[in-house]
């Protein structure tokens, strides 16, 4: 009996001496906690401050990528109706299309001049935008002077340049709007109009206000030539600077400022206010914690153990899943170099890098006869989504490439891609097939960034693209290309994990960087190619995020006669 009674007894005081440990500790804790929370004022300020300013820089990246998504949709756009010109009904289907790609463009157009249309007395416009309902409405409008007398039209169309127009009331949507404009070229290389897309301002300033970090912090937008964009609320234009913090952030790319102006007295009511809760926090925490701790020791603690452990195991078989998703898109790629070591023609090496454990960059090759077919690509997005999309453009290389002309292997490829695709992604893709006794090559760039060409101790580019790439527009024609690699040549192939990888500071690697790094292995073999760049990104981006995918193929044409000299 005696033993059955000294158990309970000892695991009750057990009990209490380790509420009465937890309870001294916390009370000490909280006496040492008021104390530096009282004392820590100036640098609570300090951390709001920073706090606003990561904010502040957060806001800019998310303006910067919708800004230059509307830039990207009016490319396109631009680049795509050079195969659409002189079919109205084509060129009502590429605005009605672009305009659904794109949720920050309330209107898209195209103008022609006045020697595409010589029957009209004026600049012949054919436009697409929302109506009241949300409906993309098409019509025609007949432009007595738009290119001539507006300044950022006539500049535009002038000097060839892509610009942002100042605001103005666009007649597409009744509202203030600012437009990005692009020159038009027609089949003879001639400019004959101009392209532009239209962003409410109103839109814009929703979306600063929807992101605002409180209502007493004003955020403003000016371009370039400190035309204000978003304009913050009127009392914070009345107060003097000095009563004001400031905060300036700069678009990339754009140029743009961003500027956080906030009322200093606001501030200070905020430090003081979150003082005060945080005195009131700590003891408010001291006697919860004091009641509720042998409930948490007794009934919550194992619960929420066993929840852990759960938790765990699910994480854990999740990352087994990824792990043998990473290694099914790695079997995908072909990795063993030399692929080919009986065909002394050519050199061929390749890398990838995914940015997270699965990508949607591919390279592929493969060699029938005496050609080679190889390819590169860039998926749209990250992740398992991107990397099913790369494997399925894998497969379709595979299945096209070698029964059909690249051009119409390009156009199956793509229809392919069109079908069911209701994410609306697409791939960057470059293709070539490569006569290993002639040297001459066949390739179709979809896209894609041009290939670098290492010939004689010199770098050059191949020509851009005038294809979209794939999975954009079902039917779409594509144009092949031809070119001769010389005895010695080499071509270097990569996606944009190469330029746009980025140091600690957000500075790119850029293409000026990767062409002065190939200028330094004109003569180099293929495998040290790959390595060289590879080891110039990463120490470019040392200590950095890796935040695309790396991909590179490099091949070097040796060819029949200098390989049996």
């Amino acid at each position: 009996m005696g033993g059955k009674t000294k158990e309970p007894a000892k695991n009750a005081l057990q009990i209490r001496m380790t509420a009465y440990v937890t309870f001294a500790v916390l009370l000490t804790s909280s006496v040492i906690l008021l104390t530096i929370a009282l004392w820590s004022r100036n640098d609570y300020e300090k951390l709001l401050n920073e706090r606003i300013s990561d904010d502040l820089t957060a806001i800019t990246r998310i303006m910067e990528q919708r800004l230059l998504r509307v830039e990207g949709t009016t490319n396109t756009m631009a680049a795509l109706a050079y195969n659409s010109l002189g079919s109205e009904e084509e060129i009502d289907s590429l605005l009605y299309h672009t305009l659904k790609a794109t949720d920050d463009v309330a209107g898209v157009s195209m103008i022609f001049n006045r020697e595409s249309y010589p029957d009209i007395d004026g600049y012949h416009e054919r436009y697409a935008y929302y109506d009241d309902d949300g409906i993309i409405q098409l019509d025609t409008y007949i432009n007595g002077d738009e290119l001539d007398t507006d300044a950022d039209w006539t500049q535009c169309y002038i000097n060839g340049q892509p610009r942002w127009s100042d605001i103005s009331e666009g007649y597409l949507t009744g509202h203030d709007e600012i437009c990005f404009v692009v020159p038009l070229y027609g089949k003879d290389g001639n400019r004959i109009g101009l392209a532009y897309s239209a962003v409410l301002t109103s839109h814009l300033t929703s979306f600063v206000t929807k992101y605002k970090l409180r209502k007493d912090i004003d955020i403003s937008i000016y371009k370039t030539d400190s035309t204000m964009i978003v304009a913050p609320d009127e009392y914070i234009l009345e107060l003097p600077i000095e009563e004001l913090i400031l905060q300036e952030s700069i678009i990339p790319n754009l140029g743009w400022r961003v500027v956080l102006s906030a009322d200093k007295s606001i501030i200070g009511r905020y430090v003081t206010r979150a003082t005060l809760w945080m005195v009131l926090l700590f003891f408010l925490m001291f006697v919860l914690i004091s009641i509720v701790i042998r409930i948490i020791v007794r009934y919550v603690a194992k619960p929420f153990i066993k929840k852990h452990q759960q938790t765990e195991k699910e994480k854990t078989v999740m990352e087994n899943e990824m792990q043998l998703a990473a290694g099914a898109q790695k079997e995908l790629v072909p990795h063993v170099f030399p692929p080919f070591p009986d065909r002394k023609e050519i050199e061929l090496s390749a890398c990838l890098h995914p940015a997270r454990q699965v990508g949607g960059d591919l390279y592929d090759y493969f060699m029938h006869d005496d050609k080679l077919y190889f390819c590169i690509g860039d998926v749209s997005g990250k992740g398992v989504q991107a990397s099913l999309f790369m494997a399925a453009t894998h497969y379709l290389f595979r299945s096209q490439a070698l029964d059909n002309q690249l051009d119409k292997a390009a156009r199956r490829i793509n229809d392919s891609l069109c079908v069911e695709n209701e994410q609306c992604r697409f791939v960057t893709f470059w293709m070539g097939c490569l006569d290993l006794n002639s040297g001459a090559l066949e390739y179709v760039n979809a896209g894609h960034d041009s290939p670098i060409l290492l010939r004689g101790g010199r770098v050059e580019t191949f020509p851009e693209s005038e294809n979209a790439p794939l999975g954009v527009i079902e039917e779409m024609e594509f144009i092949s290309c031809s070119a001769i690699l010389k005895p010695g040549d080499s071509l270097f192939l990569y996606t944009d994990g190469i330029s746009e990888a980025m140091d600690t500071d957000g500075h790119e690697f850029g293409k000026a960087r990767l062409n002065e790094a190939l200028q330094d292995m004109t003569a180099a073999n293929a495998p040290d190619i790959i390595e060289g760049i590879l080891g110039r990104v990463r120490a470019h981006s040392a200590g950095a995020v890796q935040s695309d995918d790396i991909t590179m193929l490099c091949l070097k044409f040796i060819g029949k006669e200098t390989n049996h000299q």
